[in-house]
Formats: structure tokens, C-alpha cells, sequence
């Protein structure tokens, strides 16, 4: 966020919403910069599990993809992040059957998917195909990492 009220600041932006896919190059540049950086530095830290290491490079993975889509659509950030959530609590529910522990994150996965997806639509900030592209990108992304490789 700091980055983009600096950029706002500096008139690299013309608004915060950024409407102007144009205004969502050098944001979302950065912000793939800073995941590859944090992934790389925190790859060898004691407290990362392979798990969250997986989890970590499937979230990056999603941030670069979408931001690279970005120069030519533009597809929604938001809901990559909220439905790559949901993604995460469904594969980790298959991958591990027996806990309960996830019913709660999953409703409130479900809930913040259809309030987020929801909100971009009310605000005009994106078009259905736009949000459904996120939607999916996010979700496929992150269930297949949990899936794949735990």
C-alpha cells in the first residue's frame, strides 16, 4: 500500500483505484519484484516448513501471473488473492480428511469470495469475466500446489 500511495504521490498514478490498466504497470511490477525477493530470501529461513514454503511460491506464483496478465487485460487481483485462499483451505481439507479444524476458515473463505468478487462488481472495477478470470487463476493455482506437492 505504500507503494502505490507513493506512486499516487509522485503522480506515477492517476488514482488509487488505478482504472486505467495502464496505471497498474509499475505497482504491480513492484509488487512481483518484492515476492520473488521475499521468496528467495525466505526459501532457507529454520521456520519455513516445506508446506508454507509451497503455499509461499503458489501465492507468488499467482501475483506474478496475474500482474503479467495485467499488461494485456485486466483481471482481478482481488479476487486471484480471496479465491486462492478458498483454494488453499479446500486442497488442505482433501490433503488432510481428518482434521476439522478447517470448517471455519472454509466458510469464511466462501463468504469472503462471494463479498470480495461482489464488491469489485458494485464498485465497477471490473467486468464478470474479469473477476471469474481472477477467480480462477487464483483458485486453480493454489489447489494444485496444496494438491500436487503435499
Amino acid at each position: 500500500m505504500l507503494t502505490v500511495f507513493m506512486f499516487k504521490a509522485t503522480k506515477v498514478i492517476k488514482d488509487l483505484h488505478m482504472n486505467d490498466r495502464r496505471d497498474r504497470y509499475l505497482p504491480f511490477i513492484f509488487i512481483s519484484l518484492f515476492y520473488l525477493i521475499v521468496s528467495y530470501m525466505i526459501r532457507t529461513q529454520e521456520w519455513m516448513t516445506p508446506d508454507m514454503l509451497i503455499a509461499f511460491f503458489a501465492i507468488t506464483t499467482v501475483v506474478i501471473l496475474t500482474n503479467a496478465i495485467t499488461f494485456f487485460w485486466k483481471i482481478s487481483a482481488h479476487a486471484a488473492g480471496v479465491v486462492g485462499w478458498l483454494g488453499f483451505v479446500l486442497a488442505l481439507q482433501q490433503t488432510y480428511p481428518t482434521t476439522n479444524t478447517l470448517f471455519w476458515p472454509l466458510i469464511l473463505a466462501i463468504l469472503l469470495s462471494g463479498l470480495v468478487s461482489w464488491s469489485r462488481l458494485y464498485l465497477n472495477a471490473h467486468k464478470p469475466k474479469e473477476i471469474f478470470a481472477g477467480a480462477a487463476l487464483g483458485f486453480i493455482i493454489s489447489f494444485a500446489a496444496i494438491t500436487m506437492f503435499i
